[in-house]
């Protein structure tokens, strides 16, 4: 037997400890990795994951789910855009669901081009739709399409892309255009579904759903994780509420001002002035029989905010960060893209909470179709009545 054998066999059986060692260091980091996230249930990134699992379970028998993926090889587009005003979240959802029903029925590309007030990547990714905004060289001579029913005082523009997408064949209308720029705050989704030339397409779609209840609020917390998951900087934000939260029964209230002197570019609603004090006498009388509660509160006013805080000093938070109208806003401000992460921090919370009080606001409505039980607990602040009523969906 050669020396060089033999110190061969000397070097092999000398690196089977440090092998062992490395892959029992490997297994133990899944394993501890595992283990963190069975242990940190509060969390958002885990929170998440269960609502998609019981997102999956209830309709992956129902709808053909690998249809609600939009064609990423098509050549054509339909890009959401959101370049200058364009609502608040609560609008924008209910444009961007649109334009991406649209593209999947028309089978095109789905993108999001918003930069308004900030880049959407600061406060949320791309899920299992890639929606990246991808701008064409300009050299490449394409055709676009640019439909903004923005701007309320376009009534006769509005009705007549409203008309079009419910009752004709929008997909011939469309077919010489290579990108569709849609800029809107409309349910387009629901006509859509419903249009009669777009039955075959929309049978592939739903499944076993009957068209009949294909509505955007029936789809919309659904869409909403296919699209979106949050940024670093918004979950940061909602862990932070949430390790609280543990064991505690999550009481949350939007309250919605309008204009106001943290919020002066807004419309005024003389209605709601007594909205957080008509919140905080029936929180008062609710916590009668919770005996282990926090309360969240987020509004558009840092008073509303503070009287909420101060109210119940030991048993309430806020998301810190500034408070900002992400349609209206002083463009000079230097704040406004943290103003940004925390207003989507607020929705995703808003979205985890067991009792929720709403002032009348797509925001909230909007955020409430994400719990677990959306009709259950539910609250809404009664402008008329002046005090808060239960609402029954």
């Amino acid at each position: 037997m050669s020396w060089r054998f033999i110190l061969m066999v000397i070097i092999s059986i000398s690196w089977i400890p440090i092998l062992i060692f490395f892959v029992t260091n490997i297994n133990s980091k899944l394993i501890s990795q595992v283990q963190i996230t069975i242990s940190k249930p509060w969390t958002l990134v885990t929170r998440n994951n269960v609502r998609l699992s019981r997102l999956y379970k209830k309709y992956n028998l129902l709808l053909n789910l690998t249809a609600f993926k939009t064609n990423h090889l098509s050549n054509k587009t339909i890009i959401y855009s959101c370049t200058s005003f364009c609502g608040g979240w609560g609008d924008r959802l209910r444009g961007i669901t649109s334009a991406y029903i649209l593209a999947l029925l028309t089978d095109r590309h789905f993108m999001i081009d918003m930069n308004y007030p900030c880049d959407i990547l600061k406060v949320v990714e791309p899920n299992f739709v890639n929606w990246t905004y991808v701008k064409h060289n300009k050299s490449k001579n394409r055709t676009r399409l640019y439909i903004n029913t923005m701007p309320s005082w376009q009534k006769a523009y509005r009705n007549n892309i409203s008309n079009m997408i419910k009752s004709n064949d929008f997909v011939k209308v469309w077919s010489s255009y290579d990108d569709i720029f849609i800029s809107a705050n409309s349910d387009y989704m629901t006509p859509a579904l419903h249009n009669i030339y777009m039955l075959n397409k929309t049978q592939q779609l739903l499944g076993q759903i009957p068209i009949s209840q294909a509505t955007t609020q029936i789809f919309v917390a659904f869409l909403f994780e296919l699209l979106f998951k949050p940024s670093i900087a918004v979950r940061n934000r909602v862990d932070s509420i949430l390790i609280n939260s543990r064991h505690r029964h999550l009481i949350c209230l939007h309250i919605r001002i309008g204009k106001n002197p943290t919020n002066p570019l807004d419309v005024a609603f003389t209605a709601r002035e007594n909205t957080t004090k008509s919140m905080i006498d029936f929180v008062d009388n609710y916590l009668l029989n919770k005996s282990s509660s926090l309360i969240f509160v987020t509004s558009d006013s840092s008073q509303a905010v503070s009287d909420i805080l101060r109210h119940y000093p030991n048993s309430s938070m806020s998301i810190v960060g500034p408070i900002l109208h992400i349609d209206r806003f002083d463009r000079r401000s230097p704040t406004i893209c943290d103003g940004f992460v925390k207003v989507i921090a607020d929705f995703y919370l808003l979205g985890e909470c067991q009792t929720l009080l709403l002032s009348t606001s797509g925001f909230s409505s909007w955020a409430n179709l994400r719990r677990e039980n959306p009709n259950e607990e539910l609250y809404h602040y009664n402008e008329k009545l002046g005090k808060i009523k239960k609402l029954i969906n």
